[in-house]
């Protein structure tokens, strides 16, 4: 991706200033300790607003994955991979898997955030670590 029109909004605006800095940081309840995201008002399934910005390890685990052969921009490389990871932490992200082979991605695959520094934002995409889940 070489472009993105991010539009920060007052509940967001912590992650994408995270993220210039390359550091991973997303909602976390204050009460539970429950990551999650998107942030929203209120921590989901709840009406507290308790809730502040915190670290993120970076890593985690392919859900799902899509190679996208028809980007919908000329902003987009083609293909790319589309990817649901189950961050460590307990939250899920829907991303970008970079810097392999679109054959060499699987689900069960481990991955760990990677800075994307593009014209006007800055993107957590993940890309493969050396390490597997192991079979169940």
């Amino acid at each position: 991706m070489r472009r993105l029109d991010a539009r920060p909004t007052v509940l967001s605006q912590e992650f994408w200033d995270s993220a210039r800095e390359h550091r991973l940081m997303v909602p976390r309840c204050n009460t539970t300790g429950t990551y999650f995201f998107p942030p929203e008002r209120c921590v989901p399934g709840t009406t507290s607003t308790d809730w502040s910005y915190a670290p993120s390890s970076g890593l985690g685990t392919v859900v799902t994955f899509t190679v996208v052969h028809r980007p919908p921009s000329a902003d987009f490389d083609n293909p790319y991979l589309l990817a649901v990871v189950a961050v460590d932490e307990g939250w899920n992200y829907l991303t970008n898997i970079v810097g392999c082979d679109p054959a060499d991605v699987h689900i069960g695959m481990r991955v760990q955030v990677n800075f994307i520094d593009i014209e006007n934002a800055t993107l957590p995409a993940f890309t493969p670590t050396s390490k597997t889940e192991p079979s169940s």
